[in-house]
């Protein structure tokens, strides 16, 4: 798996899921399940789910301790 860095300055104050996947390299699926559970910061307005940028980076901070 190849990484990279992310500029955190251009990405946006509030994203939707399919971006929030693409930054976590992760499948849109596994994004939306675990928002689904609660167990990922993202709120739904109206049928679309989004998330808080801040809300995100605590939670990638969350999960490098939880490591």
């Amino acid at each position: 798996m190849q990484k990279h860095e992310t500029a955190w300055e251009r990405v946006p104050v509030v994203f939707d899921l399919p971006y929030a996947a693409t930054l976590l390299n992760v499948s849109l699926d596994r994004i939306r399940k675990l928002a689904q559970r609660g167990e990922f910061p993202a709120f739904k307005i109206g049928k679309l789910w989004r998330v808080n940028k801040a809300d995100m980076l605590d939670y990638i901070d969350r999960q490098k301790v939880a490591s």
